[in-house]
């Protein structure tokens, strides 16, 4: 477990410094570079948590990026800034480029080499890439849908 726990801490080293370069990347306010920071560490812990239980990293993804988006929404109370300042930054870490360079790079030597079993590999990387990207969608809405406040006007 004491190798889990410095995994975990690395991890959301990584995930609040890459969500904070987004974050600058993408010019949000500098005052609210701490939160993304957090929204960030939070992704990325709570994946690795949900893998390393033996969950499927889209189903992690899906829980992790829905446990940012709600997470989201504190720092847009407090600040009355908009939701997606603080996910967006702190869930593109998520993205699975890995997946989509394999998928391709699949493809490719399937091309020069014409192997059955490439070509399978290939389809698996090209599939999850896409429902790990749909899982960032679907969580990144969900919290939305579900705790935003419509205010009635007269």
């Amino acid at each position: 477990m004491p190798g889990m726990a410095a995994d975990v801490a690395v991890k959301a080293l990584l995930g609040a410094v890459a969500a904070t370069g987004f974050a600058v990347l993408f010019n949000a306010p500098r005052y609210t570079l701490i939160w993304c920071a957090a929204c960030g560490a939070l992704g990325l812990t709570l994946r690795t948590l949900a893998m390393a239980c033996g969950v499927g990293v889209e189903l992690a993804t899906l829980f992790a990026s829905t446990a940012v988006s709600a997470f989201s929404f504190w720092p847009h109370n407090r600040l009355t800034l908009p939701t997606h300042i603080f996910s967006i930054p702190g869930v593109i870490n998520m993205v699975p480029g890995v997946y989509a360079y394999q998928a391709m790079t699949g493809f490719l030597r399937f091309v020069q080499e014409k192997d059955q079993a490439i070509f399978l590999s290939a389809w698996h990387d090209l599939l999850t890439m896409t429902t790990i990207l749909m899982a960032l969608a679907f969580g990144l809405v969900l919290p939305s849908l579900c705790l935003r406040i419509e205010k009635k006007t007269l």
